[in-house]
């Protein structure tokens, strides 16, 4: 299963709110930051965000050092338990959200499943207040997604990944040790 394939029917569900006028175009970006954000991501979704990072030249040593930035300023590194189960939550500012542009630079087809399932439903949306995270879309997913917890283990032994789900910034980080 490729990574698009992983996330289709997230993706078809923000092109179809999107075509309803309820996109986040307008929207300043709330959700990806410290006020809304909690991303966490699986093995799976952290070696696709790899990997397209590292094609598009972007896997280099200005992202090492905002990654490590983001972990410092927002504590990402503590109290993560044993990987399999966070004791605390914590909110950030996504590492990839430059408060210039509206818009994410990562495409849907790497972008973390919480990210993709995370949509708008008003429109005209300015500052997040009508987003919500569509877990039934999410748990859809994970029942098309056969292989992943599979794949997740080859994942972790492959890399030495001691974790089920991290914060992305943490996850990714890693890659720059392996």
């Amino acid at each position: 299963m490729t990574a698009y394939e992983r996330r289709k029917n997230l993706i078809d569900r923000n092109e179809e709110l999107e075509s309803l006028g309820m996109g986040c175009n307008g929207c300043s970006g709330t959700c990806c930051t410290y006020e809304a954000n909690s991303m966490m991501v699986t093995p799976v979704e952290a070696v696709e965000l790899v990997e397209h990072l590292k094609t598009s030249g972007q896997f280099n040593n200005d992202l090492k050092i905002r990654l490590q930035e983001t972990v410092a300023k927002y504590r990402l590194d503590q109290g993560l338990g044993n990987g399999k189960r966070s004791y605390l939550r914590r909110t950030y500012t996504c590492p990839f959200f430059n408060h210039k542009e509206l818009g994410c630079p990562i495409p849907r087809e790497v972008k973390p499943f919480g990210c993709i399932a995370f949509n708008s439903h008003h429109v005209e949306l300015k500052a997040g207040e009508h987003c919500y995270s569509e877990k039934e879309i999410l748990e859809k997913r994970e029942t098309l997604a056969i292989d992943e917890s599979v794949l997740n283990e080859e994942l972790k032994k492959q890399h030495g990944l001691y974790w089920d789900k991290v914060p992305m910034p943490v996850a990714l980080l890693d890659f720059f040790r392996s």
